[in-house]
């Protein structure tokens, strides 16, 4: 039996699966913006000595664009800049990056097998897409297609990227405090923080009516922190049911991840356990 390694680099912490004996053997840590790729290494490391075996692969979900499955071109996690699979390999096991969104979506791929169009969101500090339609992944040119946050509404302050006004990073900015100030206000039902949220939402929801209008998904999956606050989805569902043509809206069902915990760490898993070319 073989065995690999699922590892998922996030802006705020970064998330490590293994199976071992068929329970799940895991490690968290924190990140941020500013987290170097030593960092990185080290906690991978640590994780590498506490399992009984070395493992057959790894794969590895990166937040940014890309190159090949070798290489990340561009992260908002400046560090990660340029980084290869060498550098955390060393030659020891086969090692393959892939974009986070992307390694949800061959997470959910499974999990709807009946989908034509499979749509998967993830709404955590910033907002990606990855989109399977009949049988491949939508990459683009470059392999780069999904940078769903950095796409632009008109707001009340002007063109704005989404991930300003409906990602997590860009809340806690206009909310002037940490995740965890703001997650005790939601449950206090405090009225500036649920007016904040709804507000997100309501973008949010615009970018699923978007989603919906260029793709025609028959199922769009959401995962990711941020999809989870108090009233986010409720008014983003609220908003895309008034925006969105009402025919491709009935045609599509939105949900949550099968494992909202895990989707992009078994994803990256399930990338280099199969060797599938995206």
């Amino acid at each position: 039996m073989k065995h690999y390694i699922g590892v998922d680099i996030g802006s705020t912490k970064m998330y490590f699966c293994a199976i071992v004996n068929g329970q799940y053997i895991e490690k968290k840590a924190p990140t941020g913006l500013d987290c170097t790729i030593e960092h990185i290494k080290h906690t991978l490391e640590d994780f590498l000595q506490e399992l009984p075996y070395v493992p057959d692969g790894i794969g590895m979900a990166i937040p940014g664009l890309i190159r090949g499955d070798n290489m990340v071109e561009f992260s908002d996690m400046h560090g990660l800049n340029g980084v290869t699979t060498d550098y955390f390999s060393e030659g020891r096991f086969p090692l393959r990056f892939i974009n986070d969104v992307k390694a949800a979506t061959v997470c959910e791929i499974t999990n709807h097998p009946e989908s034509h169009t499979l749509a998967v969101i993830m709404a955590g500090s910033g907002i990606a897409l990855g989109v399977y339609s009949n049988g491949k992944m939508l990459t683009g040119a470059h392999g780069f297609a999904g940078e769903l946050g950095y796409c632009i509404l008109n707001t009340q302050n002007g063109p704005t990227p989404i991930d300003d006004v409906a990602g997590g990073m860009g809340i806690l900015k206009i909310a002037g405090c940490d995740v965890t100030t703001l997650l005790n206000r939601l449950e206090q039902d405090d009225p500036h923080a649920l007016s904040l949220i709804a507000q997100a939402g309501h973008y949010f929801g615009l970018t699923l009516t978007n989603v919906i209008h260029l793709f025609n998904p028959d199922t769009i999956v959401v995962g990711g922190s941020t999809s989870t606050y108090k009233g986010y989805m409720e008014n983003a569902k609220i908003t895309a049911r008034q925006y969105t043509l009402a025919d491709m809206y009935k045609g599509c069902t939105i949900t949550t991840p099968k494992d909202i915990k895990r989707i992009v760490a078994l994803g990256a898993m399930s990338y280099v356990e199969s060797g599938i070319e995206l």
